[in-house]
């Protein structure tokens, strides 16, 4: 979830206490009909297919009771896993922590041993005589205040109304039978519909659970990872479809006060993704693209993880409900944008660790730039050069990455915090894959457009690994940067090895210098304590004062008045302020007029002061990136190549 600080500021214009979150945005592996021999990590002695059933229907307390059906051959002992961890999110989620009274049972439904060795970990002896395992499934939405799981990552069950089915979270696998095909079965109330990019299967009669109360679903996977590729959503039908080229996009929206309506939405979500194909031009990697939107209620017991999650063929995207229409459509079209752009890269470019990644002990890419990084910066160069947005809003873009990368550990090698993501110190930088690794692939652009006198940027370059490679063909995750010079230039090369590889931090100006764009300042209108959503002062809960922090520049007024970062407001104009009723600034300062006396009085360490002025319109100072109108020609040519300005 995605992810993303516009979509921060979206929401948080909506409501302030609002807990954001993206993750998103995972780098997942399986491909529908994959089964390639160089991709299997163990040989699959036990060709017999899993099968596991889903009843929605019965829902107890809220869980859904899962049954998993295996043949064991060869083996007196087997293991059964549930993901520790799923690509792309970075955490350990740990999802079997989420599955209660299991049991095994042999042909004749006597029960067989069954040991829990870890949080996701089975251990079933008498292997041989094993027919099936059963258990009962908590979900996550509900219970966000006890767990860690970005909630698109998770789960959700909500009886007669809404199953927001992330498969992980619900079937595991066992040893050595990855590779073996699924087939799962779901039984569900007939009020409901799925939604999801899997192909249901025909029964080849009508299914004998089938009533006028519940209904059942059939699905085929090629292995596990395509299974759990797959997310689904029941929900009363709200839907939309419309085709993109050769791609038929379904948007699904739970909207539990029916507040939104898919076909409203989709109307802005259709621009949005022709416009993105438009960009993409000749890349086909998908037919069919489902977006799973849930809209979240304000409830304590309701997901509250903003964002999305992606998969090659689809995503699932978290919001509140309370958003309007308005603020809707541009949240929307960041998550999006940035999900559907996952399907070039990692399902067509991805390494050997993604396509066989392992959810309990996994090996991490190095390559979180090209994963994550990319396709941000796909998702905001698009909007550019589709006309979605102008030079000004995608500049400031641009400004707004640079500024949240130096939020982080600039001197840190890219690749080694890539490697070594699920541990400290790497795990806190996590979030700067999609400010700092944006702003490596816009690097890479401006090289190869400068290279190219304007004619081939990082898509090219990403269009040509999609051909080289493909969703059945990983790379070598060690080979990468070699592989990027011989696509490339060898400037790219020595770009990657110096800024990514190593801990050399990126001048940033300096390569947008290459395209005639430089540094500006500019005053920029702010309110007397608050500058977006950023206030210049805070209440301490220990002294019940006010106190003067900001972590950026005090504002012109501020600074004229003379305050300084920890000083303690007392009063102003006579009029005492602390903790109880700080807001009043807000309102009181609203009332001031320009060129009124005012007078501050404060506490500096143990001195307490007055701080005289007249009242100034406040302003803030802030970076900007802007065109220079007497750049030489050939910038300015780069510049509109880059912008695919016409």
């Amino acid at each position: 979830m995605q992810k993303i600080n516009r979509i921060i500021t979206i929401l948080l214009v909506v409501c302030t206490f609002i807990n954001l979150v993206t993750g998103c945005k995972t780098l997942q592996l399986g491909v529908q009909g994959a089964s390639s021999p160089v991709t299997t990590q163990k040989t699959v002695t036990n060709t017999s297919p899993i099968r596991a059933y889903l009843d929605l229907i019965n829902v107890v307390d809220d869980k859904v009771k899962v049954e998993v059906q295996v043949k064991i051959e060869g083996s007196d002992t087997i293991n059964y896993y549930m993901p520790k961890i799923v690509p792309g999110t970075y955490q350990n989620n740990n999802f079997g922590n989420l599955i209660e009274d299991i049991k095994a049972y042999d042909q004749n439904g006597v029960a067989i041993a069954i040991q829990k060795q870890s949080n996701n970990h089975w251990k079933i002896t008498n292997a041989r005589k094993l027919h099936k395992i059963v258990y009962w499934v908590n979900d996550t939405f509900d219970s966000e205040d006890i767990h860690k799981v970005f909630s698109p990552t998770g789960s959700n069950i909500l009886k007669d109304k809404n199953f927001v089915l992330n498969l992980y979270a619900f079937v595991g696998y066992f040893d050595n039978m990855k590779e073996n095909h699924y087939k799962l079965f779901i039984k569900y109330p007939s009020h409901l519909e799925a939604s999801t990019s899997a192909k249901e299967m025909s029964f080849g009669q009508k299914p004998p659970v089938s009533t006028s109360k519940h209904n059942s679903d059939y699905f085929a996977f090629d292995r596990y990872a395509d299974m759990i590729d797959h997310p689904i959503m029941y929900s009363i039908p709200n839907k939309a479809t419309f085709t993109v080229n050769d791609i038929e996009v379904l948007l699904s929206v739970y909207s539990n006060s029916s507040r939104h309506k898919a076909s409203t939405i989709m109307r802005h979500l259709e621009n949005v993704i022709r416009a993105q194909k438009n960009f993409l031009g000749d890349i086909n990697s998908t037919k069919k693209y489902s977006i799973l939107l849930y809209l979240a209620s304000a409830k304590a017991d309701d997901a509250k993880g903003f964002g999305a999650l992606e998969h090659n063929t689809s995503t699932v995207v978290v919001l509140p409900e309370s958003l309007s229409t308005k603020k809707l459509n541009p949240a929307l079209t960041d998550v999006v944008s940035h999900e559907f752009f996952h399907i070039v890269t990692p399902l067509t470019i991805h390494s050997k660790e993604i396509h066989n990644f392992d959810y309990n002990e996994p090996k991490m890419s190095q390559h979180l730039w090209l994963y994550e990084g990319t396709t941000e910066y796909f998702s905001i160069l698009f909007q550019i050069t589709q006309g979605l947005i102008s030079k000004k809003q995608f500049l400031e873009r641009i400004m707004e990455k640079i500024e949240n990368a130096a939020l982080f550990d600039d001197t840190m090698s890219f690749t080694t915090m890539s490697k070594n993501i699920l541990k400290e110190p790497y795990q806190k930088n996590y979030r700067n894959v999609y400010e700092k690794g944006a702003l490596i692939s816009m690097c890479i652009d401006i090289l190869m457009r400068e290279k190219s006198s304007g004619q081939y940027g990082i898509l090219d370059l990403v269009k040509k690994l999609s051909k080289q490679f493909g969703a059945d063909k990983p790379f070598e995750d060690s080979e990468f940067i070699k592989i990027v010079e011989q696509a490339s230039y060898p400037e790219i090369s020595a770009f990657l090895q110096k800024h990514v590889v190593n801990n050399t931090p990126i001048d940033y100006e300096f390569y947008l210098k290459k395209l005639g764009v430089h540094y500006t300042v500019k005053n920029i209108p702010s309110s007397y304590f608050i500058y977006q959503q950023e206030p210049f002062v805070k209440g301490s809960e220990a002294t019940k004062e006010v106190l003067f922090t900001s972590d950026i520049p005090f504002n012109s007024f501020l600074k004229k008045l003379g305050v300084r970062k920890g000083d303690v407001l007392l009063s102003i104009n006579q009029k005492k302020y602390n903790l109880k009723n700080i807001y009043d600034l807000f309102g009181d300062s609203d009332k001031w007029n320009i060129g009124d006396d005012i007078i501050f009085k404060i506490k500096r360490d143990d001195s307490i002061l007055d701080l005289t002025s007249k009242v100034v319109k406040p302003t803030v100072e802030k970076i900007i990136l802007q065109q220079d109108i007497s750049a030489p020609a050939e910038q300015k040519a780069l510049f509109k190549k880059w912008i695919d300005e016409l």
